[in-house]
């Protein structure tokens, strides 16, 4: 995931280039609550997988900005993103409006990066684009296979 980190961190310069006048932050400012807005949604998409909900996460992701507002998690990721903003004694509109634009950010410039580098559409040219070995890979092959013992026949 240190490869997804690397992207993270060059796209928050982005962002505070494009929105740091629009909410009224320094580059300190953006960049901590871009950073604070990927964890928190980092987090609420974890969880999604974990629960068995893969393929909407990677609607969600994969779909860019459209796929993200459209998806029936929309509204409980926002409000995660807006939650873990302790600092701000902003509305809850204002709030949702800074998570809801940094996260766009994020997803169109993780996806321009992952179009320009030519990875495949698949489980491993994602893997790849996040710089994870393809041993991960294999280990993902073992776990489901693992799992499919587990379903009936």
């Amino acid at each position: 995931m240190q490869k997804l980190q690397e992207y993270l961190t060059e796209i928050r310069k982005e962002f505070h280039l494009r929105h740091s006048h629009e909410f009224g932050f320094t580059e300190s400012q953006s960049e901590a609550h871009f950073d604070i807005t990927t964890q928190a949604a980092m987090s609420y998409i974890q969880g999604l997988a974990m629960s068995g909900k893969m393929q909407e996460m990677q609607e969600m992701l994969k779909g860019g900005e459209e796929a993200l507002v459209s998806s029936r998690y929309y509204d409980e990721l926002i409000q995660k993103c807006a939650d873990s903003y302790y600092a701000l004694d902003w509305d809850t509109e204002r709030k949702k409006k800074l998570a809801t634009t940094a996260l766009v950010c994020a997803m169109q410039g993780l996806r321009e990066r992952f179009l320009v580098g030519g990875y495949s559409n698949d489980t491993a040219g994602v893997l790849k684009f996040l710089g994870l070995d393809s041993g991960m890979l294999g280990l993902m092959g073992k776990m489901g296979g693992m799992f499919n013992m587990f379903k009936k026949k």
